[in-house]
């Protein structure tokens, strides 16, 4: 299957069409967030264009194969840098085609908006991950991505976590 891809903003209208990418990183998002997280980094069309949004790799026909949300941000080692997140590839035939384009309009991106670097964090489901099995890191690497942090996260009270438990007080030498 020859199927050429093209990086594009995620349209207003394509939002609910994103949803079941949205889902393969995120099983347990409700609708309702995702179209409002999509809606507030897209924005309205007669704004003037802001420095994060969501961009999408689409075939000929405008069928989504893979996205990534973005914003640029300050980083105490790079200085202004592509915040890359959620970025997602579902493809049955050819992982690589949509991959390596949403990674060079992530390179046209960074270099659009002035950024000496580009910061991303992919799905937990790779982490340790060797390249060799997986496709999707070895498109990384080719176009010149490195492990360079890890990073990690801790809900706060619970907010988006179902695993979290309460805070416990602490004695008066720090322990529980």
């Amino acid at each position: 299957m020859d199927e050429s891809f093209i990086a594009k903003p995620l349209g207003q209208r394509q939002i609910d069409q994103a949803y079941p990418l949205v889902r393969a990183i995120a099983p347990d998002l409700p609708v309702e967030q995702w179209r409002a997280f999509a809606a507030a980094l897209i924005g309205p069309v007669d704004t003037p264009a802001t420095p994060a949004g969501i961009m999408t790799v689409q075939n000929a026909r405008g069928y989504l194969h893979g996205l990534f949300s973005y914003a640029i941000a300050e980083h105490l080692r790079h200085g202004r840098i592509l915040a890359v997140e959620n970025f997602v590839v579902l493809d049955l035939f050819d992982m690589t085609g949509p991959a390596e384009t949403l990674l060079r309009s992530m390179d046209r991106l960074a270099r659009g908006h002035g950024c000496a670097a580009i910061h991303t964090a992919l799905p937990e489901s790779l982490a340790g991950r060797e390249e060799s099995r997986s496709p999707l890191l070895s498109c990384f690497r080719q176009e010149g991505h490195r492990k360079e942090t890890l990073r990690l996260c801790k809900a706060i009270d619970g907010a988006n976590d179902d695993r979290a438990h309460p805070p416990q007080a602490e004695t008066p030498h720090g322990t529980p």
